[in-house]
């Protein structure tokens, strides 16, 4: 039975990251703007991954810093451009183009995890009714 508590939280865990995942590239692929950022300042992560600091305008004129990673190789040096893609709505959620995919594999892990979740209440629920029936 605590397995079964193990698998649901882990469910929980998965199914709110993917979902997080899913709505934020969902985003950018409906209502997303393309422009140039600057990049400045790139840090590498202790597993070889590099993480940019990177600068923009959205169209309204608010100027943005956020940060766009993973990266093995970096697309931009420090002082560069790279092309961004970001969402009106949330201008720090942002992407460059080649990483705004169609979402599939997000909400594979959505459905999935939603299944698992499901199936372990299920089961929790009936190992609940075999201990009160004895």
């Amino acid at each position: 039975m605590f397995g079964l508590v193990i698998l649901a939280a882990a469910s929980i865990l998965v199914l709110w990251l993917s979902w997080r995942i899913f709505q934020g590239g969902r985003a950018l692929r409906k209502r997303g703007i393309r422009t140039q950022a600057r990049c400045v300042n790139i840090a590498g992560g202790p597993n070889g991954n590099n993480t940019l600091t990177i600068e923009f305008t959205t169209d309204g004129g608010q100027g943005i810093r956020t940060t766009v990673a993973p990266f093995d190789i970096p697309p931009a040096r420090v002082g560069g451009l790279l092309a961004v893609v970001y969402d009106p709505r949330e201008p720090v959620n942002v992407s460059t183009p080649d990483r705004v995919g169609n979402g599939r594999v997000a909400l594979c892990f959505v459905v999935v995890s939603a299944t698992t979740l499901l199936l372990s209440f299920g089961l929790l629920a009936l190992s609940a009714l075999a201990l009160v029936l004895g």
